[in-house]
C-alpha cells in the first residue's frame, strides 16, 4: 500500500477519485500537485470536492445525506463532528450493515453525494478509484474494515437510480481511530452514459460480512480534501 501518511482522527482525510475517459464541460480543475497514495492528484486534474452541509462547515452537525458534490474548494480549517447523532466524533460515522445494498437508506448507515445535474452527457468507462481515507471506529489496534463504494446514475426528475458499478476494500487498519488512505478500484465496463440532466453519485456503505467495526471517513476541509477526480 503506497499511503501519503495517516492522520488522527482530528485531522482526518477523506480522498474519492474517479477515473474516466470522457467528462462533462462542468468540472474544475485540481491545482494541489502532491501525490496522494498510489493515485498522483497533479495539476489538471478534473475534481469535485466532497461537503458537508452546510459548506464550508462552522460547527458539528447531525448526519446529513444526499450531500453535494460541487467544483468550489474547501475553505474550512477545522474538521467538524458530522453526525452528532451516531458516531459523535469527528468526521462521519458509518454502521455496518448486513447486507449492503445500493438502495440503502437507513440512517447511520451510509453517506452519499451527488454532483449538479450534468449539462451534457456524461461517460464513464475504465477503471474508477474511489481513494477514501478511512479509521476505524474503535480504538483497539489492527482491526479490520471495510467500506463499499457504489456509483449510481440518478434521475433528479424522477427520483430513480441506476447503478453503474461497485467495489469493495477490506483491510487492517494498525492504529484505531487513525485514518489511512484506501483506494477502492471499480471497473466501468462495459461504458456507461450518464444523460444530460442526470447526476453522478457516490455512495459509501460498510458491510457486515467483512468489517470487524464501525467506519469512519472526513472531508471538507483544507487539510482533509476529499473529491471525485477524471484524470
Amino acid at each position: 500500500m503506497n499511503w501519503r501518511g495517516l492522520r488522527p482522527v482530528l485531522p482526518a482525510v477523506l480522498a474519492v477519485a474517479l477515473v474516466a475517459l470522457q467528462v462533462g464541460s462542468s468540472l474544475a480543475q485540481f491545482s494541489r500537485s502532491v501525490a496522494v497514495g498510489a493515485n498522483g492528484i497533479t495539476a489538471g486534474t478534473w475534481a469535485y470536492y466532497l461537503h458537508n452541509n452546510p459548506t464550508p462547515p462552522t460547527a458539528n452537525t447531525t448526519a446529513q445525506y444526499n450531500l453535494a458534490m460541487t467544483t468550489t474548494v474547501p475553505t474550512a480549517t477545522t474538521l467538524f463532528n458530522y453526525d452528532t447523532n451516531n458516531a459523535n466524533r469527528p468526521g462521519r460515522g458509518i454502521t455496518r450493515n448486513n447486507p449492503p445494498s445500493p438502495g440503502l437508506a437507513t440512517a447511520n448507515r451510509y453517506v452519499n453525494w451527488r454532483t449538479p445535474g450534468f449539462g451534457s452527457a456524461l461517460t464513464l468507462t475504465g477503471t474508477v478509484t474511489v481513494d477514501i481515507w478511512s479509521a476505524t471506529n474503535v480504538a483497539t489496534a489492527n482491526r479490520t474494515g471495510s467500506l463499499i463504494a457504489y456509483l449510481r446514475d440518478y434521475n433528479p426528475v424522477a427520483g430513480t437510480y441506476v447503478e453503474i458499478a461497485n467495489a469493495t476494500y477490506t483491510g487492517v487498519y494498525a492504529a484505531g481511530r487513525t485514518y489511512y488512505e484506501r483506494p477502492i478500484q471499480v471497473a466501468v465496463s462495459p461504458a456507461y452514459s450518464i444523460a444530460a440532466g442526470h447526476m453522478l453519485e457516490v455512495k459509501l456503505e460498510s458491510p457486515t460480512a467483512t468489517s470487524q467495526n464501525n467506519m469512519l471517513v472526513a472531508y471538507d476541509t483544507t487539510a482533509d480534501t476529499s473529491l471525485v477526480r477524471v484524470r
